[in-house]
């Protein structure tokens, strides 16, 4: 009995052995399995991790771009803002034009071009639209349009005006001349030129000096200048004029704009053919 009983527990070690033995290769696959997604999983954290701080880096690195932008946009700013309130009135200052100023002024030069189209018959305009002269006695009457002059030998623009803008050009010393701007809808051959409040800001040049036209032509002491300087603040509402050469103001106007401005330049024309302007 002894034996047989120790035959059949010897019997049954080797079977639950042989269980045992059955059974550890799925627990250790389904350990291996889990263990291999417990890495995934892992591998994913530390993945996700590292892109979230990276980000977090990049938004603080452009936050801080930003930031710093902003501080010297600021700074910039307040620059701007600061000088444009001491430069305007100084630009408008009788006398010679301190060198910031001038330099202020000039930074706005902008291309001008006159318009042929809008030319008396006694006028020409250049090819390039820069100069005019009059027209040769011998050669043919151009044809003219809605825009012609017929009454006032004088000149418009093609150019619009609503911003800040510099002109410089070279004016003749031999005849009377007008310069200036007006307002897109005055006329010159059925209004004066020297009315203001009509639609027009401009100086005259007689007998080799300057004149204001601010209503009644008042004469001044300043002798006509080889160049002359054209200064438009459209917001402020300011035109000025210069002596470029000797950067001196001569004359400025002060209103508020209602239209858009184009240059205007009237003349007396005489027996000779000559350039009476020319922008340079």
């Amino acid at each position: 009995m002894l034996a047989g009983c120790s035959n059949l527990n010897h019997e049954a070690e080797e079977e639950g052995g042989n269980q045992q033995n059955d059974v550890s290769p799925q627990d250790a696959q389904a350990q291996n399995t889990e263990d291999r997604v417990t890495l995934q999983r892992r591998t994913l954290i530390v993945a996700a991790t590292v892109s979230i701080v990276i980000i977090l880096a990049l938004l603080g690195g452009v936050i801080i771009t930003a930031f710093r932008l902003m501080e010297v946009n600021n700074q910039l700013n307040t620059g701007v803002s600061d000088v444009p309130k001491e430069l305007p009135s100084l630009s408008r200052k009788e006398g010679i034009v301190p060198e910031e100023v001038w330099s202020w002024i000039v930074a706005a030069k902008a291309d001008m071009t006159l318009n042929p189209r809008s030319a008396h018959y006694l006028l020409r305009v250049s090819s390039d639209g820069k100069s005019l002269y009059q027209a040769s006695l011998s050669s043919p009457p151009s044809v003219p349009t809605d825009e012609t002059y017929q009454q006032c030998i004088c000149v418009s623009s093609t150019n619009l005006l609503n911003t800040r803008a510099y002109f410089e050009l070279k004016v003749t010393q031999s005849v009377p001349w007008t310069l200036g701007l007006r307002t897109e809808s005055f006329n010159a051959d059925s209004t004066p030129d020297i009315y203001p409040d009509s639609g027009i800001w401009t100086i005259a040049s007689a007998e080799g000096k300057i004149i204001i036209n601010d209503g009644k032509a008042t004469p001044t002491l300043y002798v006509t200048p080889a160049k002359l300087g054209l200064y438009l603040d459209y917001p402020r509402g300011q035109v000025s004029f210069y002596d470029s050469v000797a950067k001196r103001h001569l004359h400025t106007y002060l209103t508020t704009f209602k239209e858009k401005l184009r240059f205007y330049a009237a003349v007396q024309v005489g027996e000779t053919q000559q350039v009476f302007i020319s922008f340079v």
